[in-house]
């Protein structure tokens, strides 16, 4: 079953009121094909629609190609009328593009090449990742042995523990998350959780306080209410390793309330075919106290020694000159054929969102001044 992130506040009191999943939007990303050249800022009209990725409250996730040059983006559009009638989703649209733009060098984060915004929606022009979901392949593999599992941790271990370097917390890993690029390798996508500290917050380690997440991966910290951290985040990753390794998050349920009071009050279960190996790292990155969990960033080398990762080189692994467990089918870039059905299935005139009326019926594009970019031409010509 697909999770969905929940942007709205929740706890074990009021967690009630979730009773189903989310219709936030979902990002799915991916790789362009050719060098791409656009000499004047890009508009919706540069480029052909293609096939659906992605749909959600807020928007939809569209294969685009561009008409002149043939290139391949994955396009998220967003509605501003959607976005404008709640301050903290614009915030947090707005602060999704800030971080895209600084951080697509990673190998393992998606590219941002270009953002801008008509009169009534936002665009964000990025990387193409056409291996599609790691959930998709767990859907189909029920799980994975502790090796190949071990390749797509230490991939999203790398890409976090880039992001936490820059003090920013992800805040929404899960395998819906993680796309395989043409060669297999993860790349992390969907940043619209994701959060940087103001001036004010930088010298605090637990800055956040916002109750969100997808409950299935969310830390004990984040659904009490408390103050937390980038150690939330490898809660998460925790939650990610058991789901690779059983097939299943470690704490599941038929409500968010009753998965919460399971991340909050359970111990995680550990099946007999797990290694002494992997149920050590787990229990070190499922702790519930944040405190007492093995505070990865600033034992980073301790963590990379772990015995669970001693299948792979960690600079073959960020240089990519491993060789992926899985390897997706490509046959046909523009087919998408290794998304979700339900979502490339659709015919492009059937998916567009619910509108929500806006107060006085108009939209403050002030709000959305600072949104466009353009990555540097170097940047670009590389990719």
């Amino acid at each position: 079953r697909r999770r969905s992130s929940i942007l709205r506040r929740m706890s074990v009191g009021s967690i009630q009121s979730f009773d189903g999943d989310s219709n936030i939007f979902k990002l799915e990303i991916g790789v362009p094909s050719i060098k791409i050249k656009i000499s004047k800022k890009p508009q919706r009209s540069d480029f052909q629609h293609i096939k659906v990725l992605g749909q959600g409250a807020y928007g939809k996730v569209i294969l685009v190609k561009n008409k002149k040059t043939g290139c391949l983006f994955a396009q998220k559009e967003l509605k501003k009328a959607s976005i404008s009638i709640n301050a903290k989703s614009i915030e947090r649209t707005i602060s999704e593009r800030t971080i895209l733009s600084r951080i697509s060098e990673h190998p393992n984060i998606v590219k941002l090449f270009y953002a801008f915004h008509d009169s009534s929606k936002l665009y964000l022009m990025l990387e193409y990742i056409p291996g599609g979901e790691l959930f998709q392949y767990l859907l189909k593999e029920r799980f994975l042995s502790e090796r190949n599992a071990s390749f797509y941790i230490a991939q999203m271990a790398l890409a976090l523990h880039y992001l936490h370097q820059l003090g920013i917390v992800y805040r929404d890993l899960k395998p819906e998350n993680c796309l395989l690029d043409h060669e297999g390798y993860l790349i992390l996508t969907d940043f619209g959780l994701a959060k940087e500290p103001a001036e004010d917050e930088s010298e605090n380690p637990n800055w956040c306080n916002s109750i969100i997440g997808t409950p299935e991966y969310c830390s004990p910290e984040v659904i009490r209410g408390d103050d937390y951290g980038v150690r939330t985040d490898w809660w998460s990753l925790g939650c990610v390793m058991y789901d690779l390794l059983t097939g299943n998050p470690p704490f599941r349920g038929n409500s968010h309330k009753e998965i919460a009071n399971k991340i909050l009050k359970e111990k995680p279960k550990y099946p007999f075919h797990l290694t002494a190996d992997s149920k050590d790292l787990l229990a070190k990155l499922l702790n519930k106290n944040p405190s007492k969990r093995l505070d990865v960033d600033n034992k980073w080398q301790i963590f990379k020694s772990h015995r669970f990762f001693r299948y792979y080189d960690w600079d073959d692994l960020y240089y990519r000159r491993c060789d992926p467990p899985i390897k997706p089918v490509i046959t046909d870039l523009e087919l998408a054929e290794n998304f979700d059905e339900q979502f490339t299935g659709l015919r492009l005139s059937e998916v567009e969102s619910i509108q929500i009326p806006i107060k006085n019926g108009s939209i403050d594009n002030d709000c959305f001044s600072g949104f466009s970019y353009t990555a540097s031409e170097s940047f670009v010509d590389s990719y």
